[in-house]
């Protein structure tokens, strides 16, 4: 009589736990996932933690998660992974849980790639108490993290166009200095000797330096062109619109450090759940961060012609503004949609070497990336 109900109490356990793990298993089951730092330059290391909670008296013996994360993420200690394209690849993370357990998981990654990486969904697998019966099912928990661009110094890497002089690169920086002179000051030993003036110095027998202020209306607006929009793109094409968007960031970069408000604007599509495709001129870190969050979403494709961006853009120019274009390559229709600028001030700067003719208004440079040579066209 014992053995039978051992046999009865044993068979009603299983179709009881086997009941209550196909009802509730991922019940009360919270799941988060998050990145140490929201946005980081290539080769900057980052912290990924997937926490795992279960809220509830049913002990999970088993639960496999499979994540798709990025190749522009790298982890930097072997762990499960299983490539899927060029792209993407599986992350598979096994654990168990106890009733009311938290466990969380830390994995340090490497940023190698600019881009705007959302984390959305993940499968979940598991089991019930005895392993008899497998349970699955698609859950999305959302991270997100931004590699900005890499910054470049861009002296020396310009080429003013239809010059005679071959492989001649500006010394100086396209845009103006934006600093006056309000005063004098005593010489400090990091000071420049260009910096010197020399009549305040013989007048009080004092090595005296210009003091600077920066103008308050000076104020320049980059615009990233993409024109191209081929469904497939080559490797070269990939290299020359990520070298555009670098030099972008390295322009934003060197405004931002000079104290001189600037903005962004692209035609390109931008990742991400808002397309920011203009930023309106502005100072401070804040706003440098978001025009290096901006760039980091930026694809390969563009979203509208260049004219469109520009009607957008002319109306809301304020008195003082400064266009520098950044574009894979120039053309005709280009400079003919920059001409709607009026007597705005524009710098254009090409990646592509081209024969353009370009007006007066209009100073076109060429990019000059590492290990190329120019000879004059």
């Amino acid at each position: 009589m014992s053995s039978l109900l051992f046999i009865i109490l044993i068979a009603v356990f299983v179709v009881t736990q086997a009941m209550l793990y196909k009802k509730g298993i991922f019940e009360r089951l919270y799941i988060s996932r998050s990145f140490d730092n929201t946005g980081v330059f290539p080769g900057d290391k980052v912290v990924y933690e997937l926490a795992i909670e279960n809220k509830k008296f049913l002990p999970l013996t088993w639960l496999s998660i499979d994540e798709k994360l990025y190749t522009g993420l790298e982890f930097e200690i072997h762990t499960k992974i299983q490539p899927i394209n060029d792209d993407i690849y599986l992350h598979n993370s096994m654990l168990s849980l106890l009733p009311y357990q938290k466990v969380v998981r830390r994995h340090q990654l490497k940023a190698v790639k600019r881009g705007f990486y959302q984390l959305k969904n993940m499968t979940m697998t598991s089991t019930n108490m005895l392993g008899t019966e497998e349970y699955s099912i698609e859950k999305e928990v959302s991270a997100s993290i931004a590699v900005y661009p890499n910054l470049r110094d861009l002296r020396g890497t310009l080429i003013p166009a239809n010059t005679t002089q071959g492989d001649f690169s500006v010394k100086r920086w396209i845009i103006e200095d934006p600093m006056v002179i309000t005063g004098v000051r005593a010489y400090g030993g990091n000071d420049s000797l260009k910096s010197i003036n020399w009549k305040a110095t013989a007048k009080n027998q004092q090595l005296l330096v210009n003091k600077y202020d920066y103008t308050a209306d000076k104020r320049i607006m980059i615009i990233l062109n993409l024109e191209r929009q081929e469904y497939s793109l080559k490797r070269e094409d990939i290299h020359i619109i990520e070298a555009a968007i670098e030099v972008c960031a390295s322009i934003a970069s060197m405004m931002h450090e000079t104290g001189i408000p600037v903005g962004f604007a692209t035609n390109a599509h931008t990742l991400g759940p808002v397309e920011t495709n203009v930023l309106d001129p502005d100072a401070g870190d804040k706003h440098m961060t978001a025009i290096l969050e901006s760039l980091a979403k930026v694809s390969y494709f563009k979203k509208y012609k260049s004219r469109e961006l520009l009607k957008l853009l002319v109306a809301s120019f304020s008195w003082g503004t400064e266009v520098i274009v950044v574009t894979p390559e120039i053309c005709e229709e280009l400079i003919e949609d920059l001409q709607s600028l009026n007597n705005i001030k524009t710098t254009v700067i090409s990646l592509s070497r081209s024969n353009v003719d370009v007006p007066p208004n209009i100073s076109l440079y060429h990019y000059r990336q590492e290990g190329e040579h120019y000879e004059a066209i």
